[in-house]
């Protein structure tokens, strides 16, 4: 499911067997929600990339229902800020920040196809 989700992020075409899987939400009230504050010259793939950020937070952290994400804008460099439980940072950073840097690469690569300047950043609550 993953890969599906990489393939229509970076906007690869669909295969010959038919369109790609739509994206699975959790429907449950306690689920993290995205933060409204979009900026409104944002393109539409962006909340595609909090939708993103979000799906893989939970995926990595004990307490998903802890995670939350807000957006912060300084000039021309959005911020994605994942908002999660002191004992999840180390997760989500991981051994010698190998994993924020690849979700902060694949972030980045996503926002680029769009001339965007995009970023992750792990916050403590």
């Amino acid at each position: 499911m993953s890969f599906s989700f990489l393939k229509r992020l970076f906007g690869a075409e669909p295969q010959e067997g038919g369109a790609l899987p739509p994206i699975v939400e959790d429907a449950s009230p306690e689920a993290p929600a995205v933060a409204d504050a979009v900026v409104p010259d944002q393109p539409a793939n962006f909340a595609g990339l909090q939708n993103f950020v979000r799906y893989m937070a939970c995926s990595l952290v004990d307490h998903p229902d802890q995670v939350t994400l807000t957006t912060a804008t300084k000039n021309d460099l959005t911020i994605i800020q994942i908002h999660c439980v002191k004992k999840d940072i180390g997760k989500l950073i991981g051994k010698s920040g190998k994993t924020i840097t690849a979700l902060r690469t694949l972030v980045s690569s996503a926002a680029s196809r769009a001339r965007q300047r995009v970023t992750v950043d792990v916050m403590d609550e």
